[in-house]
């Protein structure tokens, strides 16, 4: 399991850190899962693709303690990430959209 605490893989600014190499892919694919998981909107972000497998979108939920809890249906590969909440993709505050 890849117990993850987003703020890691963040600069000051907030944005991803790292800027090439494994630790940028995984920086991407963490804030890729709290986008899906935040998103509540009737046209959610689809969930992105197992970093280590890349066979199928990993399936994630919130934790009782409100952590981001996500699985591989595919390779079992699991993780879980902290310290999410208030980051830039934290889309648990985005507007609904309108129907026209």
């Amino acid at each position: 399991m890849y117990i993850t605490d987003l703020t890691h893989f963040l600069d000051k600014s907030g944005a991803i850190g790292p800027v090439k190499g494994p630790a940028r892919a995984m920086a991407q694919f963490l804030v890729n899962v709290v986008t899906h998981a935040s998103d509540a909107t009737e046209d959610a972000v689809a969930a992105p693709f197992c970093f280590k497998c890349k066979k199928i979108a990993v399936e994630a939920t919130h934790a009782q303690d409100d952590a981001i809890v996500w699985t591989c249906p595919a390779c079992r590969t699991e993780g879980r990430i902290s310290n999410w909440k208030g980051s830039l993709w934290d889309l648990r505050d985005r507007p609904q959209a309108r129907s026209s």
